[in-house]
Parts: C-alpha cells; structure tokens; sequence
C-alpha cells in the first residue's frame, strides 16, 4: 500500500520533523505493524512523546523497537533518522551490553523505574566516541494485558554542566597553585600538577619555557604521558630553522599564533590515565604571552580529548589556561623590569598606543567576524533612526532581505512593514532607559516572499554604550522561533499513561486544574527537590494558598495566560523564590507551562515542567567572573590591583598593591592591613566613595597614607562593583597608583580648610551647649518659684495659726503644749525644706572634679551611717562588687543614701535591699535616648520589697516636692528622688524606675564609665 495514499492515524499528527516521519515510514514490514493496529497504550505513549519539549524516546515490544521526539534529536546525532523504527540493540550497539542492557532488564523483568543521574557514556553519534553525561529515567509502559509492553525513557544532557564545572575547577585550581609561586620555573611545576589532575579534557600537556634571549625553549614540565617515552624534546632552538619539530614549538613562538597538530596518534604510544584506550590525534599549541605579543613567556602543548569535539568551548578553556600563567608570569617580569622601565618609558608609551590601535582594529574585525558567522540573526543599529551599521546574513535571511538591501537604512525605511507593531517604542526604550530588553515568541508581520507573512521570535535588544557609558545604539540578536510557536501541544491527554509517566520522570512535574490552579499531581523530584513537601500537604489545595510568596512573581499571570489562550510558556534560567520550612530558597529553573486539553478540545488544565538550573547558573557566573578578573591583571599592570568579595569578605591583591601601601612583598595580608594605612583623617573620604559606588557601580577617591620615611604619600584608588541578577553588589575589582606628587601643592589648601571647619563646628557645639543649658536653667527657676509659692509658705501658714491658737489659749496648759508642739513641728518640717532645696540649689555647680571613685566604699560609708536604722528595722542589705568609676565621691553618696533611704522608709516589713551593677548592651543604650550610644555605662540597680507604687507614676516621682504618700503614713519633703535625678544628670547618666503596688521597688542608674 503506497504511504502517500493512507491518512495517518490521529495521534501521529504533529510532532515536527519526527512525526513527519513516522507518518510517511513504511510499517508493513516492521515488528510493530500498521500505526492503527498498535495497542492503545503504545499509542497513547508515542502521542505524549512527540509534542513534548523535553527529550524522550519509547523502545516497545520484544524488539525494542525505537520512536523518539523532535528533542532527541542532538542525542542521536548522525544515527537521526536511520535509526528510527530499529531495534535498540542496533543503535547503541557500543554500549548496550555494558550499560543498557541491565538497566533494560530491570524495567522488563522486574517492572522497576531505574534513574541516573549525569550518568557518563560514550556514544557514537558522531564520528568519534562522544563522552556525554544524561540524567535520565528508564519507566516500564503496561500494556492492555497487565504486562510491560515497552519501554519509556525521558532524559535530560548534562555534558555542558558538567564540562564546565569541570573545567571551572581546573582554572579556580590553578590560580590559586601558581598566583604565589616566587618564579617562572615553579609556575610551570605548578601549572603541569594542576593540569595532570584533568586528564579528561587535557590527555596530556608540555609546558616550555622560553630564555631571556628568546633563543631557546626549555621543557619545564609534562603531564599524562610516560616517564621513559621520549615524546618532547628537552630543548628547542627558535633562532634557525629546525627539522623535525613535531609540536611546531619553534613556530608557536616565533609567530605568537597558535598551531593544532594532526596525527598526534603516531607520536603518543601510551597515556597515563584515560577514559578509553583510543589516543589522542590532535594537540593545540598555544602561546604563552602577556599583552604585549613580542614578549613571550613560554610555550603549551595540549592534547586534545578523542571524544570530545575541539569546539569555542573548549579552545576557550585553553586560551584561559594560557591567560592566567602569563598574567602570573608578566606579574613576576613586571617586578624585575621596572628599574628598565622607567628609562624607556617614552618609547613604550609610543609602542603601547601602536599595539592598542592594532589590537582595537584586530578586535574590531573580530567582532565583525564573529556577527556574520553566527548562527543566530545579529544587526546593529545606530542613532535616533535606528540606522542599520551591521546585519549578517542569518538577519538577512530572516527579514527576507540581502544585508546588502538595508545596511545605511534607517530601519523603517528598510523594513517599512514594521511601522505600528510597537518595535520603534522598544528600541526607544532601551535607548532612554539604558536597560537590555528580551522579547520571547514575540509576533511580527514581515514582507517574505513579496506577501505579509505573521512569524515568531525570541530576541534580545542590548544597548551599546560610549566610553561615557551613554547608549549610542543597539544589538538585535534573533532567532525564528516560528515553527515551536505554530506546533505546541495539539494533544489530548492520555489519563492513566500520561500521570503515570508525570510521576516516573526524573524531571520535576505537576499538574494544575482550573483558573485558580488546584494541585492534581506532583512527582517526587517535584516534591521532594523544591516543593520540600509531600503530596498529601499539597494534592487538592490551591497552588496560590500553599505557596502565598508567588502572587509577588509573574508565575500567576503567566499560568493565567496558558489557561486562556492554550499556548503554552517556557523560560529558561528563570529567578524564582520558594518558600519552604527551612525558609526561602532561591532557584535558577527552566520550566515549561502547557495547556492539556480536554474532550472538548478547551484547556482543562497545565502541565508544569521544571529542571532545576541552578547549579549551571552559578557555574557560569563563576567563570564570567575569573575572565573580568584576568582581563583587568592584564590592562591594569602599571597599578596595583585588588579584587574584594563583598559577600565572603575574600580578599586578593598584587604585590605592586602591597608596596604602594607601604606593605611587605610577598608576606599575605588582611584587607583591615590595608585600610590601617590610611590616614585616620581620610577614612570618612574612603567612606562617602564607598557609599557612592553602591549606587553607580564606580568607585574612586584619592587619601593619605601614614607617614613612611619621612613623607606622607597619597594615593588615588578606582574599582569597578559587579552586580548580580538582582542588583546586588557581589563582587569589587580595583586598582591603586601612587599620586604623590600631584596633589602636594593641594595638600596646604585643604589642610587650612579643614582647620577652620573643625573651629566652626566647635563653636556651634558649644552655642548648642549653651542654649540647653540655659532651657535647663529657666526650668529649674520654675520649679523654684513654685516652691516659693506653695510648699514653703505652708509651714509659715500653720506657725501663724498655731501662734493665734496659743495666744487664745495660755490659760489651758495641756492645749498650749500640744499647740507649742505642732508649731515646732512646722518649723523643723520648714527647716528640711530649705535644707533640700540649699541641696538642690547646689547640684546646679558643675565645677567639681570627677575622680576614680569606687562605689564599694561609697555603699560602705553609706552603710555605716544607717548602720542603727538598719538594726531597728531589722533590715537585709546585700550588694554584688560594684565597680570603680569617674564621679563627684560627694554626690554619690548623696545618691546611694537617698535611695537607701527610701527603701527603708517606705516599707511595712522587715526591709530587703539588693545593691547590684551589670554591663547594659547597646541595643539597651540606644534605647534610652539621653544616653550617648558611643558611650560605655554601667548599671546600677537598687530593689527593695517596699510598699512600691502605681507605675504610672514612674516619672512624676522624681519632680521636687512630688509625694505619692500623704506625710501622716510617712515623712517627707518630696525633694529626695529629685536630687537623684539631678545627680545623675549631674553625671550625664539616666535613672528610672519600675514598681507595683506591695511589691517593692527597682531603681536602675546608668552612669558612663
């Protein structure tokens, strides 16, 4: 029956490329049969297959035969599409009976899922053993008859990740081995340990150094091959021609360029650690040198790894190897030439601005090289009209025009179709905002093939920016993404199979229903590797209610968005918070949102499809930071450079840093070393640059180091703070230079300045000081006035009406003496009023000296003078140490019997007082405003077992003449805890107190120590 004739069975429609071929393969003469006599549970499982975004592939019946997805594709490489319908054994040929066929037994025999995680294999799929790393699963289908029909694989390459973690650990090794290494000879010791550890992707390395004379090159050193094979030789002359150089090692040098070497096999009999016994039969050599090419270091061979392809990646990873050795190399060159160096300085500045021209137009043509070889559509448009400066040919291509037919173009004039579909307000955006714009699957009607045609695209818009960091343009990087819009998801769902396979995958998977998104499923790598939940906690609740943190993400609306339109929604490396017992967690995640429709062909619900990213994110921010960092060593050579973590505090720096500073070479150093170098006085100019930076990302200010040899040096510091995804300064690269000489004519000038500020700001102190102390003053004359007014007057009242009763009464004797006996009573009560106010009056004079005084003498003195009070009221009186500090010895005894007193008189019991001192913390300081928080203090506490008082009243007893007991119950003249309080105030202390009826008293005083 010819293909071409039959209508393929429904669930074979879509699917791309594969689905075409599924449809038109010949199936007559297959195992499998005709796709409309296939079981239903085979397909139902193809049908998920072919429209996932995620790479999977089903091996079924006792053949296994095969059917993978548009997504497998890049795993089978050149077996795609021959082996499609074959069995299983037949592709994997080379790793079935090691690898596959056990894990196929377990999922046959025993019904069991096997998972395995950046598990390595070597596959044929291309013209070498590939090294490559998968997670993956391995779920058995059952079929009709309750049995294992097939086979069910979803998988996921981590060859990337792991590459690159691997090679990230290489470079982070070998900074750290080499960067101390006193000399050229132990750099290249260093450098041959660090790389003989990774023979994965270095087999093996030489390393030679080249002489001073650059006349000959001498083996330093050599990983992974044999001890006893003569492979390089020990030295290599470069001044006259030289048969017979295998590893081109003489033209590497001369050139400056580097070579790749074939048939590297004939030459390499035997390695010392390997994957498999294939040899290497390529090497790369790579020139060792700084920034100025005609002076090299050195030479490094590498062999190249036989199963992985020599790609950017890879060359990269060399080339940053090469990178790090020169830059320690030119470092140690640097100190040994500087003497040189300043004799020819003219001519090196003339050669420098040279190699800069040449090495800007080499970067230029470069960079143009690199936008016309890209796989992707890449255009650079200049100016308010967008003018095109730039285009290749796969923007050419995907705007249906020769970059030819737009380049001088302002972009609607070249491309008019795009006027009113909003590309003119994003470019104007970035240009205003200066910030990057990423469009995803966005809609555009362009002119192909002379008829508007509606096609789809993910860009980016990065604005290009002056040296003044002013935009003056931007970067379009496109990719048509048409065909993945146009064929997303066009399925119904399976039930049973498709939740069966949702909880076997590896890779994390829900299901939500309805507009408010009620949880129907989770798989345990869901669960367990971000929910941190189980599936009773989540399985029916709304996704909003369990996790509340998300109505502040766009995830809502964009499942919103899934829900109405049925299309769905993927995003890679997305930043995403989800809060879990231990906290908020923060994750790096590809996932992918869509639609599963229902028997009426409307979205019923969404499948949700995570991969925890995170890991590869931080992989690469790691080594975009280790590149910045040899980038700058390289152009910053003249200076000393440091580089500063800002969130682990790790500190790295030059030696030249070191000796602009003042510092030893070759000794480590903390960074608080650096800043005690700094005159005390420019600390806060370090300060206000530091704050200024966090908000412009560039750091520079010029201060004063301390006196060393007899002169004061100056120093201009610079730096560049690198942020994170979120705005958050991570990271600080920087540089130093000593600017002595420039600014000694400015010294004098700011010197002056700075004198006659600090008198300003002393005069203005002391008009502050004066005015507080003449508010204090006008205060205590109202209270004074008072007392003249009422509390003084009262005594005289009562001796004035008691007189006129004696006088009436002189004839009855018994009444005279009781009259005789009230006005005395009045004068001696007027007496102590005058006594404490004479007391009060003179706590007003601060000219007595504060002296060491101990507070342990003070209570002792104190004691003695109520030593019989104490034994008639059967009193306890107890004290911790109390310490020594600066005091007026006079107004703390003052103070201590005073408040001792108190707790004598108020009291209906025998009297228990507590005397004790402790250290208040400065959060308690800082909560007591009239204390200094720059202040220390120490706290004295004095609690008793009194009658107490409503603590309402905790303020107003320390008013003059405030009495909350009436003078019949207990005596008094209300002046006692005023003077406490101006004694501490005395003292520039602080006193409280806190109290509850019949429950005794706390006084707490504060006083600077």
């Amino acid at each position: 029956m010819n293909t071409a004739d039959r209508t393929p069975p429904q669930f074979l429609t879509g699917g791309g490329e594969v689905g075409h071929l599924l449809r038109s393969f010949d199936w007559s003469g297959n195992p499998l049969g005709e796709p409309d006599q296939w079981p239903q549970s085979l397909k139902t499982a193809v049908s998920i297959v072919l429209r996932s975004g995620y790479p999977m592939f089903i091996w079924w019946g006792p053949h296994l035969i095969n059917i993978h997805n548009d997504a497998y594709i890049p795993l089978m490489g050149h077996k795609h599409p021959a082996f499609l319908g074959k069995p299983a054994p037949e592709i994997w040929y080379e790793i079935w009976e090691e690898s596959l066929l056990p894990m196929k037994n377990r999922v046959f025999d025993q019904q069991e899922s096997v998972y395995g995680q950046e598990l390595m294999l070597l596959l044929e799929r291309k013209e070498f053993p590939e090294e490559g790393y998968f997670n993956f699963s391995y779920s058995p289908i059952i079929d009709e008859t309750g049995q294992v029909g097939g086979l069910f694989c979803a998988c996921h390459e981590e060859t990337d990740k792991v590459l690159r973690q691997r090679r990230l650990q290489t470079l982070n090794e070998l900074s750290s081995r080499i960067t101390p290494a006193p000399d050229r000879d132990s750099v290249g010791r260093a450098a041959i340990e660090v790389l003989t550890k990774n023979y994965k992707d270095l087999p093996f390395s030489a390393f030679y150094l080249l002489d001073a004379q650059q006349t000959e090159a001498r083996l330093s050193g050599t990983s992974g091959v044999l001890a006893n094979d003569a492979v390089f030789a020990q030295t290599v002359p470069l001044q006259t021609g030289l048969a017979g150089d295998f590893w081109n090692v003489q033209a590497v040098a001369q050139t400056g360029e580097p070579a790749l070497i074939e048939n590297v096999s004939e030459k390499i009999t035997a390695l010392q650690h390997a994957i498999t016994d294939r040899l290497p039969d390529r090497a790369y050599v790579l020139p060792i040198q700084p920034g100025n090419p005609e002076n090299r270091f050195g030479v490094l061979v590498f062999g190249l790894s036989p199963h992985r392809a020599f790609d950017t990646e890879y060359r990269i990873f060399l080339e940053m190897i090469g990178a790090q050795i020169a830059t320690v190399i030119d470092t140690l060159e640097a100190h040994e030439m500087e003497l040189q160096r300043s004799r020819q300085l003219a001519e090196i500045d003339r050669v420098a601005q040279e190699t800069i021209a040449q090495n800007r137009q080499k970067a230029d043509e470069h960079v143009r090289s690199i936008i016309h070889q890209a796989p992707v559509g890449i255009a650079v448009l200049m100016g308010d009209q967008f003018v095109f400066e730039a285009a290749n040919e796969t923007y050419g291509s995907l705007v249906d025009k020769h970059p030819d037919e737009i380049l001088g173009k302002p972009m609607l004039d070249a491309l008019p179709e795009l006027r009113g579909q909003g590309i003119t307000e994003l470019l104007a955006n970035v240009v205003k905002t200066g910030q990057p714009y990423f469009g995803n699957e966005f809609p555009v009607t362009l002119n192909r093939a002379g008829r508007p045609e509606l096609v789809y695209f993910n860009f980016i818009y990065q604005p290009l920016r002056r040296a003044d960091q002013s935009v003056s343009g931007i970067i379009v990087v496109a990719n048509d993404v048409t065909e993945l819009v146009t064929s997303k998801y066009k399925l119904q769902e399976s039930e049973r199979q498709f939740r069966n396979l949702v909880i076997q995958s590896p890779i994390a998977m829900a299901i939500f229903r309805g507009p408010e998104f009620i949880i129907e499923i989770a798989n345990e790598t869901m669960l367990k590797t971000l929910w941190k939940r189980t599936l009773r906690e989540v399985q029916g609740k709304k996704l909003l209610d369990i996790f509340p943190e998300l109505r502040d993400q766009p995830y809502p609306q964009l499942l919103t968005n899934v829900l109405q339109t049925g299309i769905s929604h993927t995003d890679k490396e997305a930043l995403t918070y989800i809060k879990t017992k231990a906290g908020v967690g923060k994750y790096y995640l590809d996932y992918e949102y869509a639609p599963l429709f229902g028997t009426d062909n409307r979205v019923a619900g969404i499948m949700v499809t995570v991969n925890d990213v995170s890991e590869k994110v931080l992989a690469r921010i790691s080594i975009n930071e280790a590149e910045q960092r040899s980038r700058l060593a390289i152009e910053a050579a003249e200076m000393g450079t440091y580089d500063l973590d800002l969130e682990t505090g790790g500190f790295l720096y030059s030696e030249r840093l070191a000796a602009i500073f003042g510092l030893a070479r070759h000794q480590p150093f903390p960074r608080i070393a650096f800043e005690e170098r700094i005159h005390p006085d420019d600390l806060p100019v370090r300060a206000r640059a530091y704050e200024q930076a966090l908000k412009t990302g560039r750091l520079l200010y010029e201060v004063r180091l301390k006196e060393s040899g007899g002169q004061i040096p100056w120093v201009r510091v610079v730096g560049s703070i690198i942020f994170n995804e979120q705005k958050q300064p991570v990271r600080l690269l920087g540089a130093a230079i000593d600017i002595t000489q420039q600014v000694e004519a400015r010294k004098s000038l700011e010197e002056a300045a700075e004198v006659l500020e600090k008198r300003v700001e002393q005069r203005t102190l002391e008009l502050q000081n004066s005015n507080h102390e003449l508010l204090r003053t006008n205060h205590e004359l109202e209270q004074f006035a008072y007392i003249a007014s009422h509390d003084l007057q009262e005594p005289l009242r009562k001796i004035q009406t008691f007189s006129e009763l004696l006088r009436e009464s002189l004839h009855d004797e018994a009444s005279s003496q009781v009259l005789l006996e009230k006005i005395s009573s009045s004068a001696q009560r007027m007496s102590a009023l005058i006594r404490g106010v004479l007391n009060f009056s003179r706590l007003s004079k601060t000219d007595e000296q504060f002296v060491p005084t101990d507070l342990n003498q003070i209570l002792a003195s104190v004691k003695t003078d109520f030593e019989l009070l104490l034994e008639q009221k059967g009193a306890i009186l107890s004290q911790d140490t109390l310490p020594t500090i600066p005091a007026i010895p006079l107004q703390l005894t003052q103070l201590f019997t005073n408040l001792i007193g108190n707790s004598l008189k108020f009291s209906e019991k025998n009297p228990v007082i507590h005397i004790s001192s402790s250290r208040p913390s400065s959060e308690e300081i800082k909560s007591i405003p009239p204390l200094n928080p720059d202040k220390t203090y120490i706290k004295l506490t004095f609690k008793d077992n009194g009658i107490g008082f409503d603590q309402n009243y905790a303020e107003q007893i320390f008013i003059i003449f405030h009495r909350l007991n009436g003078r019949k119950s207990y005596s008094g003249t209300g002046i006692g805890l005023a003077l406490c309080k101006k004694i501490v105030e005395n003292h520039q202390g602080f006193i409280a107190a806190e109290s509850t009826p019949d429950q005794g008293a706390t006084f707490s005083v504060y006083l600077p120590t």
